[in-house]
């Protein structure tokens, strides 16, 4: 998985970043888990995503740090960035590569009624 970044370079011109998912622990999926538990997700508080935004930084190997993130991400994929990260830690896959799963396995269910 990977994420894209628009920070400023030391001439204060914007750039995008790109970042890479590694290596993601069995310490990951149970924090997502105990996110799960303790967070209700329809009512976010600003520290609780504060907290999420500081596991997607852990996952990413703190490649970047939350500040960076926030003035990284464009505003409309904060949450959509998140849940696809949960999403990698959960199945090892994007959500991208999950529904292309899903759509060849519907195609096989058709072909096998045909």
């Amino acid at each position: 998985m990977q994420l894209s970044l628009f920070l400023q370079n030391e001439e204060k011109e914007t750039e995008e970043k790109i970042y890479n998912i590694g290596f993601v622990s069995g310490r990951h999926f149970r924090k997502v888990n105990e996110f799960d538990e303790t967070i209700d997700y329809s009512d976010i508080s600003l520290e609780q995503m504060d907290t999420l935004v500081g596991f997607v930084c852990d996952v990413f190997g703190n490649q970047f740090d939350i500040n960076q993130f926030y003035e990284g991400i464009p505003s409309h994929q904060v949450i959509s960035t998140i849940t696809d990260v949960f999403v990698r830690v959960r199945t090892g896959k994007t959500p991208e590569e999950l529904e292309k799963e899903r759509k060849e396995a519907d195609e096989g269910n058709e072909t096998g009624k045909q």
